[in-house]
């Protein structure tokens, strides 16, 4: 029973985090900020031009790869905690990857990767919790 609760928290977060990527994916793809456009000096230091081609990859990447996470944490799967993982991993990993393109974090940054340790934090219980039912049933 465990399993299946922390399996569901860990879906609803996985469709937490691909929800807010879409949406900010889509907010960068239309140019359009909250105060009006996005800040040129963010992306002056990055290989784009415009906030177009990041937003279209946090729509895909970030946004559909969590949607695919929460279906697979949704599902009765064996290792559907899998994807969850990997989404967290590459979440983490890329943000450091932006700390050191940029030369520095901005407060949104760390927000992000606390949020990617949430969610490896929650696979690694989904996983443990797998492991231990799965002691039950073996023993």
């Amino acid at each position: 029973m465990k399993s299946k609760v922390s399996r569901i928290i860990l879906g609803c977060f996985d469709l937490f985090l691909a929800v807010g990527a879409i949406y900010n994916g889509l907010i960068m793809v239309s140019g359009k900020w909250w105060d009006g456009e996005w800040p040129t000096v963010w992306i002056g230091r990055v290989p784009f031009t415009s906030w177009f081609w990041p937003g279209v990859i946090a729509i895909v990447v970030y946004g559909l790869g969590n949607l695919i996470a929460a279906y697979y944490s949704f599902s009765k799967r064996e290792s559907g905690w899998i994807p969850s993982g990997g989404m967290g991993i590459f979440f983490f990993l890329s943000l450091l990857l932006s700390i050191k393109v940029l030369g520095e974090g901005y407060l949104a940054t760390f927000m992000f990767i606390i949020l990617s340790g949430i969610q490896m934090i929650l696979t690694i219980i989904v996983t443990i919790s797998y492991f231990i039912g799965r002691e039950k049933v073996i023993t």
